[in-house]
């Protein structure tokens, strides 16, 4: 198992049960979403033309009650589009800590269902694309949030 599938491993799990035994929740996802992160950063991928079904669909109503219950005190927060931007009205949105964390654990139950149905050319593609895409946003949000909310 390379590293890539050790950290969707342990982040699904915060997806898939209401009960994930950690000595430190918080500290733990923050350092699993960083080493993700990482993996992405670091990923030389190739698509591979290969003839693979379809992954299933993974039910986010049951991941974010999951993601609850692991993360009671996670909720809303603010972040401002184009930061890069200095204008003088800038765009402010609430963002929400949970969603951040269900939808990275929905895009990686559907890379670990990659990684055990295809092969690892492609499941190592989807990961990339999906994170471009997808999920690196909400990662970047979900670290953003954890530095504010932990000083």
């Amino acid at each position: 198992m390379n590293e890539i599938e050790k950290y969707i491993k342990r982040i699904t799990e915060f997806g898939l049960s209401d009960k994930v035994q950690s000595d430190n929740k918080e500290l733990e996802i923050q350092k699993l979403l960083v080493g993700l992160y990482y993996e992405y950063l670091n990923l030389e991928a190739e698509f591979d033309d290969g003839d693979f079904e379809e992954e299933p669909t993974f039910d986010y109503d049951a991941i974010k009650k999951n993601v609850e219950a692991n993360f009671p005190d996670f909720g809303w927060y603010h972040s401002i589009l184009e930061s890069h931007l200095i204008i003088p009205d800038a765009y402010l949105v609430t963002g929400d800590a949970i969603d951040d964390l269900t939808d990275i654990i929905k895009d990686m139950l559907e890379i670990k269902w990659q990684f055990e149905n295809t092969s690892e050319k492609n499941a190592k593609w989807c990961f990339k694309d999906l994170v471009q895409t997808h999920s690196e946003q909400h990662i970047v949000n979900f670290l953003k949030y954890m530095k504010d909310k932990n000083g």
